[in-house]
C-alpha cells in the first residue's frame, strides 16, 4: 500500500506587518489605480498579511513625492477600503539616497519613518556606497534608524562582509521576499538565500508593486534551512516592530 502525504502549507507571511510596498495609487511605479490597490489588498489578505504601512518612492528625478502627495493618496485608498479586513496602519516613504535626499536631511526637513524612528532607504542599483555611508552617519546623529531595502539587489553589494560592514555602521537590512523566488534573477536569489541563512537580515517585506507580484508570492517555497532562518527573521521583524 502506498501512502501519500500532503506537504504542510508554509504559512510564510501569516501575521507579518509589511512596511515596504507600493500600494498607494498613482504616485509612483506601484499601483496605478484605487481598483488595483483594492485588488492588492485582497491578495495581501490571502497571504495572511493583515497590517500594511505604505511606502511609495521619494526620488526627485522620477517620483518627487512629498508628505502631502503621499498623505492624499493614502486618504483616497483608506476611504475606499474602510471595510477591508487588512489594516492600512499608515504611510511612510522609500527614500532614494542621493544628493537631493542628503540636502533635505541636512536642512532638517520632515521625513516619514515607517515606524518609530526607522527610515526606509534605497540606493541606485549600480551606485557607489560612499553616499550611503554618509547618509548612515548623518541619520544616526539625527536619531533616525536606517533600514536598507533589498540589499541583495544592489550590484555593488557583492558579498556578505560588505553587508556586515553596513550593519556595523548602523544599518538594518530588509529582505525582499520576491528575491527568494528568483523574481529578480538567479544571482539575486542566490545572494538572498545565502544571506538569509547567515542571519544578516532584520526584516522581510514584499516590496509589492502590483497584483502580479503578490500572486507570485503564493508560489514561494523554502527549503528546510531557509524556512528555519525565515521563521527566526519573521519573529525578529515583529519583535523590532512592536518593541
Amino acid at each position: 500500500m502506498i501512502f501519500l502525504f500532503k506537504k504542510k502549507k508554509q504559512a510564510l507571511f501569516k501575521g507579518l506587518i509589511d512596511f515596504h510596498n507600493h500600494i498607494l495609487p498613482g504616485i509612483d511605479d506601484g499601483s496605478k489605480s484605487i481598483a488595483q490597490s483594492l485588488e492588492m489588498l485582497n491578495l495581501f489578505e490571502q497571504l495572511e498579511i493583515n497590517t500594511l504601512i505604505a511606502s511609495p518612492h521619494i526620488y526627485k528625478d522620477l517620483y518627487p513625492n512629498t508628505p502631502d502627495t503621499i498623505s492624499n493618496a493614502f486618504d483616497l485608498l483608506q476611504n475606499a477600503a474602510k471595510s477591508h479586513p487588512v489594516n492600512l496602519r499608515g504611510y511612510s516613504a522609500e527614500y532614494m539616497v542621493d544628493e537631493f535626499f542628503m540636502a533635505e536631511v541636512n536642512k532638517g526637513h520632515v521625513l516619514l519613518p515607517c515606524f518609530r524612528s526607522y527610515l526606509l532607504l534605497e540606493i541606485p542599483f549600480f551606485g557607489a556606497l560612499n553616499i550611503l555611508d554618509e547618509a548612515l552617519f548623518v541619520l544616526l546623529n539625527k536619531e533616525y534608524l536606517p533600514i536598507l531595502a533589498h540589499p541583495e539587489r544592489y550590484t555593488t553589494l557583492k558579498n556578505i562582509n560588505q553587508v556586515k560592514d553596513l550593519k556595523q555602521k548602523g544599518a538594518k537590512m530588509q529582505l525582499n521576499a520576491l528575491s527568494l523566488l528568483g523574481y529578480y534573477g538567479k544571482d539575486i536569489q542566490k545572494k538572498a538565500s545565502n544571506w538569509l541563512k547567515h542571519g544578516v537580515y532584520d526584516f522581510v517585506c514584499t516590496d509589492a508593486h502590483n497584483p502580479y507580484q503578490l500572486k507570485q508570492l503564493h508560489n514561494l517555497k523554502l527549503d528546510k534551512k531557509e524556512l528555519m532562518a525565515w521563521d527566526g527573521l519573521r519573529e525578529n521583524h515583529l519583535m523590532l516592530f512592536n518593541n
